[in-house]
């Protein structure tokens, strides 16, 4: 039965790359438990703050972004307390691929701000970059804060 849908195959249907879009699902979710239910520690608590500093933090917040594409989920503005800070997280696998997740953290939280470890699926490995100025996780601003 030959027809005009007999030429079509599932890589036209973008079916081939559904394994993948799963994993990368799986990798976010967990990502995103790991941040929520991480470690809390409560540190910088004794530093004395300066008594001008605004009454929050603004940071760039997207849930699932690459380079390529930008911000596929989720991108607004968070606001953290002062002594809080912007951070982003990188997930990337040793063929170049880059997922990035950008969220506010409070200072209790302030131990996920600096760490590299490998991720819950294989191949992939995650690194966090803090900062500490409005915006300074935003995609324009990364290249300043994070080199």
């Amino acid at each position: 039965m030959a027809g005009p849908g007999s030429n079509w195959n599932l890589g036209l249907l973008g079916l081939q790359s559904i394994p993948r879009v799963l994993h990368m699902i799986l990798l976010i979710v967990l990502t995103r438990m790991s941040l929520v239910f991480g470690q809390l520690m409560p540190i910088y608590q004794d530093i004395a703050q300066p008594a001008q500093l605004p009454k929050y933090l603004r940071c760039y917040r997207c849930l699932l972004e690459t380079k390529e594409i930008g911000c596929l989920l989720g991108s607004d503005i968070c606001l953290a307390p002062p002594g809080s800070s912007c951070m982003t997280l990188y997930i990337k696998n040793s063929t170049g691929s880059e997922i990035l997740v950008s969220d506010c953290r409070r200072k209790e939280q302030m131990s996920d701000c600096s760490y590299t470890r490998a991720s819950p699926v294989v191949g992939f490995w995650m690194f966090s970059r803090c900062c500490f100025m409005n915006f300074c996780n935003n995609p324009q601003n990364r290249v300043n804060y994070f080199t």
